[in-house]
């Protein structure tokens, strides 16, 4: 298995337990209701921020050209999606708790991806 295939497979095993996360947070509530109540749910947007960035990750590698060796195109996927979604933190419209625990999950998952596959 080449190296793209290897973080391939590790993004859809990280999205799969960012989506378990996401149900046990949720305790079988939808989305919707969550956002539409008026208490705090940061545990719940951190993990759908998590599970939407891994998505995304997952989504853009796979269209990606094949590449053998090093796969610096795959990096970059990463390290774009980081920097995107950081630069939404302090964008309009992006506010208050919910906002920021969405953020931060999906900065914290694309970090540590980029950690493990600098």
């Amino acid at each position: 298995m080449g190296r793209r295939e290897v973080l391939a497979a590790d993004i859809s095993a990280r999205e799969t337990v960012a989506l378990e996360r996401l149900a046990a947070a949720t305790d079988g509530q939808s989305l919707c209701s969550l956002s539409r109540g008026s208490g705090p749910v940061p545990a719940v947007k951190y993990h759908e921020g998590e599970a939407a960035v891994l998505a995304e990750a997952r989504r853009a590698i796979r269209r990606l050209p094949p590449a053998p060796g090093d796969d610096a195109a795959a990096r970059e996927v990463l390290r774009e999606l980081r920097d995107r979604w950081t630069a939404q933190i302090d964008a309009p419209g992006r506010t208050g708790a919910r906002w920021a625990g969405y953020l931060a999950g999906g900065v914290d998952a694309v970090e540590r991806l980029i950690a493990r596959y600098p």
